[in-house]
């Protein structure tokens, strides 16, 4: 006898950070409900590949599960199918005929590295079962890895809806480290998968001489970011040196955002410039807006 399966708690491939890394506070970031923590998004996909029809399948997903917590709102095509507002969540999908799939995406908060098992349940009904119409219960179970936090390297899920400035924090004020880099992303109808790094030393600047690190920021796979992205990068005095902050420029893929005025954004509509940089105490912090994301490099 042959079963539907649920294709996978298909996880997002990125590393998922304990609780208390990431976002940094600032008029860019919007509180989410759930800001304490750092989440991951989660597509799971049903398919009866039976040669009948099923009746009556449901599928139910404890919100706590071995350290992690499953917010209370789902996402997807089929998201209509589920009730999030009780616990276990339960998504009732009535007859799924032969073959037919479908799909929806829950919200983890993980638990503390290095990993977390996760389960869901399906409970269904088959239309021709030689044993009788007896109730079938099958499980889903996969491993969640869980990354530790550092001050280089954060990945999240931003919630629809949701626009946060997002900096790599490792639970301590990262005081010793001598750049600094975040993303500060809009909010998106459909939310955002957002990581970003800049754990590795800046090479290739062309006619630049490289400053710091690389920064490495991916949103929702390279899509372009409306009305833009924007890129806060902050170097200390011991990484700047003797450069002028005034003849930094930064170097995202093929394209040159210059320095100084020429590279300065001229209005709220302007993509692929600097905002004008702040001088603290501690060193000087780039703002720097652009359509897409990618690597991007300062250089001077």
């Amino acid at each position: 006898m042959t079963h539907p399966k649920i294709f996978g708690l298909l996880l997002a491939a990125f590393a998922v950070l304990p609780a208390g890394c990431g976002g940094m506070p600032g008029d860019d970031q919007l509180a989410s409900p759930d800001d304490e923590t750092v989440p991951t998004v989660a597509p799971l996909y049903i398919k009866n590949i039976d040669n009948q029809s099923l009746t009556h399948v449901v599928v139910t997903i404890a919100k706590s599960q071995n350290g992690s917590t499953i917010s209370d709102q789902v996402l997807g095509p089929n998201a209509s199918k589920c009730d999030s507002s009780i616990d276990p969540i339960t998504c009732d999908f009535g007859n799924l005929k032969a073959n037919a799939t479908r799909q929806f995406s829950i919200i983890i908060h993980a638990g503390p590295a290095p990993s977390s098992d996760l389960s869901a349940k399906i409970v269904f009904n088959e239309s021709n079962n030689p044993n009788g119409g007896n109730q079938q219960i099958e499980s889903a179970d996969a491993t969640l890895p869980i990354g530790d936090a550092t001050c280089d390297r954060v990945a999240t899920f931003l919630p629809p809806g949701i626009a946060k400035q997002l900096l790599p924090d490792d639970g301590t004020t990262c005081s010793g480290d001598g750049q600094r880099s975040g993303l500060i992303i809009p909010a998106s109808s459909d939310g955002s998968i957002v990581s970003v790094d800049d754990g590795t030393s800046a090479t290739g600047c062309g006619a630049f001489t490289c400053l710091g690190n690389q920064v490495d920021g991916n949103v929702n796979n390279g899509a372009t970011v409306v009305p833009y992205l924007r890129w806060s990068i902050f170097y200390s005095n011991a990484v700047l040196g003797r450069v002028n902050p005034g003849r930094v420029a930064f170097i995202h893929g093929t394209t040159i955002i210059l320095a100084g005025n020429k590279g300065l954004c001229k209005n709220a509509t302007s993509v692929d410039c600097q905002e004008p940089y702040v001088v603290s105490t501690g060193g000087v912090t780039f703002i720097i807006r652009t359509a897409t994301n990618g690597l991007i490099k300062g250089g001077f």
